[in-house]
């Protein structure tokens, strides 16, 4: 098992601690958590067990490979969470009840699965639709994955800091050009290469083309199933000369300025 970089007490600590500038923490899979100025904002959490317990004994077995960084109750301060698209990993039920947030961000496509499994209304919202949540100003974005419902990425604006989570999608003619505008200082992208997720070297060269100040792989090292050593992608970073960082579990990336 893969112990975070920071777990418990400690990770939140170090949220606490966290002042003066946009903060994210990775928290395994493709969530993340973005403190600035005080409030908080949950991209894509998974935080339990559910599909280590539904998919025992089947022919995909979630084995869990990184510790989980806290648990979701302790996370009920933050105050708004951003779903990606249905599938449970970034849209769990028992994460979202534990957290309640005041607010989740969702495709239209699910917002009555969202409601069903977080308990509450969710705002729903369409491609290039841009809404104003909890002082964070979110743009949902181009995305292509199969699930129900559809999927999006999301651009995130808080004080002077732009980030992109693509959430799962496969390469897209076009995204990288439609992203610049953004001027991002950080592109969270996926890395596993399956399932319907863009490769290591290919979401690179996106944060390259998008000119992303830094790229930031994710959806790795949580099922065994279904991972991919970052190795390629940080080979086509510098082959690119593309900026990045490769997070551990519950480690802190902090943007100043």
């Amino acid at each position: 098992m893969i112990e975070p970089a920071l777990a418990d007490d400690a990770f939140l600590a170090d949220v606490e601690a966290a002042d003066g500038a946009l903060q994210l923490w990775w928290l395994g899979q493709s969530g993340f958590l973005v403190k600035c100025g005080g409030r908080h904002l949950l991209l894509d959490p998974y935080l339990s067990d559910s599909l280590t317990r539904k998919y025992e004994a089947t022919e995909t077995p979630h084995v869990r490979m990184t510790r989980r960084v806290v648990e979701p109750a302790r996370l009920a301060f933050v105050d708004a969470v951003t779903s990606s698209h249905s599938h449970t990993d970034h849209l769990d039920a028992e994460t979202l009840q534990a957290i309640h947030p005041r607010t989740l961000v969702c495709p239209a496509g699910t917002r009555e699965l969202a409601r069903e499994r977080a308990g509450l209304e969710p705002l729903a919202v369409e491609e290039g639709q841009t809404v104003e949540v909890e002082g964070f100003v979110i743009t949902a974005v181009r995305a292509e994955h199969d699930a129900p419902g559809g999927a999006l990425g999301y651009v995130v604006q808080a004080a002077s800091r732009t980030l992109y989570h693509s959430g799962d999608t496969v390469e897209l003619e076009g995204l990288a050009e439609s992203l610049q505008p953004f001027a991002l200082d950080v592109a969270i992208l996926p890395i596993n290469g399956r399932l319907g997720n863009m490769t290591g070297p290919s979401a690179a060269r996106l944060a390259r083309e998008a000119g992303a100040g830094l790229a930031v792989p994710c959806h790795f090292d949580m099922f065994e199933f279904n991972t991919a050593s970052p190795d390629e992608f940080v080979e086509e970073c510098e082959r690119l000369g593309q900026p990045y960082r490769v997070l551990r579990a519950g480690e802190r990336l902090t943007l100043t300025g």
